[in-house]
């Protein structure tokens, strides 16, 4: 066992495995084997390793910038759960000092040549590609390991890595196992269901005016109008600065402008140009198609007509018919080697040595090089004054929107002054709800929605800024509220009884179901119980699990949960629909047959299976591994 797992390391993908793992831990999460000093409190011991409160302290800050780089900077950092953020790094050194000792115990011990290799492939310890000592010095020194300790550490994870990958790379599906698993996964059964719905059993259901009256006090809280409220808004954009008096746009800031643009577009040119190609693909390999294209290269150097070539041989068909040709295209459209030779040609006329491309070998013609017109400036003008405009505008925006978010938490419980000051209207809109905001295209914005119904807001003061995307903010008030009141019955009434007749109805269908599997179970027949509740019996023979459109899924559910039946006997069982409820029976099982099963089928089958009893095995060892050990807490984290 021992040799196969050493072998497991020999592989590219264990390597790679393992660099991956050293670079996580390595930034997040070793072990903190030698951090601390003796003499803190233990929380937890692991055979002869005891876990400190200092060493759980630092683990849990490791395991907290560990989520936090997985989540990214938008992630708020308060919202992790202390508590739970310090068990999981509990957990997480409990185990990884589980492997290590079983790992020792087993002699699984990863050479140092190994571990050295590893630690000089971290990029992180690497300055222009090549392993720093001072970068790598410094990091262990950061992480209060000495460098022995630092080495020991990365030798202890390479060897419970190199236990784990062994077993579970170890495990595979034997023919029998595979056999009996597509007996079941590919079983077939006929399968019958008895649907018991809302609509047939609301016949028989009586709903009295005084049993919706009784409701409706009940439930008053559900039949109450929405909180409205009078909303008053000032935005400001960009768009409203682009005219502001202080912006000033010359002659030359256009003609600056211009001359950027200008030589921007001028840049840009393109190459029309045409080509043959020879295709390299499962019937013909790089070595043939290049000695197709050297033969076309050679006819045309003889004389012969480039479009009569390319309409004849050329294997690319929609520009074949043109006589290969592409027309004009800038860069960055075509494969790139393709687009190096072409801008590589100089002159019109001229012709490239084959080139590979990710398609075959083309022989490509310049036909010409187009160079872009570009419009005068005084046809550019009223354009680029109001790019000019925009830019400037984009700078005051900022300014002024500072002020006016000053000026709007000054003034507290009204937007006027602001808006005056900052030349802006102050828009109001009446009776609104969060469920109703009317047409507004600015409350229509869920972050503008939010701000109105938030209890700063409600509470009479102005809301916060809002961004309203990259160039526009606003703020929003509540001028008056409309409190939820009662809506009369006679509009409720008729969902209410709606509402009662359904569950009357699912009432009845619980009824009618138990009784229906007495019957059945009983020995009466299907027509007889079917009958009794006023439906028919749905039939299908050979369903599988992946299921039949004309199937509900909970039925289908529920038929491959049922027990194989007895000869001639059915099992019977029930399936909850959206729309009620139904009786299933299963009356034939027959077992899928490796035979009949596709080897793509197979394949798979076998791949999913043998993940997953690996992954079995390998928590049978641990746990065996961690009784082993022993672990003993002393007190609960936290």
């Amino acid at each position: 066992m021992l040799q196969k797992l050493r072998d497991q390391t020999q592989n590219t993908g264990f390597k790679v495995l393992v660099v991956a793992i050293i670079l996580v831990l390595t930034l997040f999460g070793f072990g903190a084997t030698n951090l601390f000093l003796a003499g803190n409190p233990d929380v937890a011991k692991v055979g002869e390793y005891e876990i400190t409160e200092n060493v759980l302290a630092m683990e849990t800050e490791r395991e907290r910038r560990r989520i936090l780089a997985q989540l990214g900077p938008e992630f708020d950092a308060n919202t992790l759960d202390p508590l739970q953020l310090q068990e999981r790094a509990l957990q997480q050194l409990i185990r990884r000092q589980v492997m290590y000792q079983t790992a020792a115990e087993l002699g699984v011990v990863t050479p140092k040549e190994t571990v050295d290799q590893t630690l000089l492939d971290v990029p992180q310890y690497q300055l222009n590609g090549v392993f720093d000592e001072a970068l790598y010095r410094q990091h262990v020194q950061m992480m209060n390991y000495t460098p022995a300790g630092f080495h020991a550490e990365i030798t202890q994870e390479l060897s419970s890595s190199q236990l784990q990958q062994g077993i579970v790379n170890s495990r595979t599906l034997t023919d029998w196992e595979l056999a009996e698993l597509v007996r079941v996964v590919n079983q077939q059964r006929d399968i019958a269901y008895l649907p018991l719905t809302i609509d047939n059993f609301k016949a028989d259901v009586e709903v009295t005016d005084d049993e919706v009256a009784l409701r409706y006090e009940e439930e008053q809280s559900a039949y109450m109008t929405p909180l409205k409220v009078d909303v008053s808004y000032v935005r400001l954009g960009i768009d409203d600065l682009l005219n502001d008096p202080s912006i000033e746009v010359t002659d030359e800031d256009m003609q600056s402008l211009y001359a950027v643009e200008r030589e921007a577009a001028l840049v840009e040119e393109q190459r029309d140009s045409s080509h043959i190609l020879v295709q390299v693909n499962d019937d013909r390999s790089e070595a043939q198609a290049l000695s197709l294209i050297t033969e076309i290269q050679t006819r045309l150097n003889d004389g012969e007509n480039f479009e009569d070539l390319a309409k004849e041989l050329s294997e690319d068909p929609g520009s074949a018919v043109d006589g290969g040709s592409l027309g004009p295209v800038g860069k960055n459209v075509f494969d790139p080697a393709f687009e190096a030779a072409l801008f590589a040609l100089e002159s019109p006329g001229d012709l490239s040595a084959p080139v590979l491309s990710a398609f075959g070998y083309h022989l490509i013609r310049l036909d010409e090089v187009v160079i872009p017109e570009y419009p005068d400036f005084d046809s550019q003008r009223g354009e680029l004054e109001i790019k000019v405009r925009r830019t400037r505008a984009t700078d005051l925006f900022d300014k002024t929107a500072l002020d006016l978010e000053r000026s709007v938490y000054d003034e507290r419980t009204s937007l006027q002054a602001s808006a005056a000051a900052a030349g802006l209207e102050v828009v109001e809109v009446s009776g609104i709800s969060q469920a109703a905001p009317g047409d507004d295209a600015l409350l229509n914005q869920p972050a503008a929605l939010d701000a109105v119904f938030s209890a700063q807001v409600l509470d009479g003061r102005n809301s916060d800024p809002i961004e309203l995307g990259d160039d526009e903010v606003g703020y929003v008030r509540v001028d008056a509220q409309y409190p939820p009141e009662p809506i009369p019955l006679e509009e409720v009434a008729d969902d209410i009884r709606a509402a009662i007749e359904r569950e009357k109805a699912l009432a009845a269908i619980d009824v009618a179901q138990a009784e229906a599997l007495e019957r059945l179970r009983a020995g009466d027949s299907t027509v007889d119980v079917a009958e009794v509740n006023d439906s028919e019996w749905q039939t299908f023979e050979a369903a599988n699990r992946g299921g039949n459109p004309a199937i509900p899924q909970p039925v289908l559910t529920a038929a491959f949960d049922l027990p194989r039946p007895a000869s001639g006997e059915k099992a019977v069982g029930v399936a909850d629909l959206p729309d009620g409820a139904a009786i299933v029976t299963v009356t034939r099982v027959v077992p899928g047959d490796v035979a009949t099963t596709t080897d793509a089928d197979l394949a798979e089958l076998r791949r999913v299976a043998s993940g997953r009893v690996s992954r079995l095995d390998f928590q049978s060892l641990f746990e065996a591994a961690e009784e082993s050990v022993g672990v003993e807490r002393f007190v609960e984290s936290g």
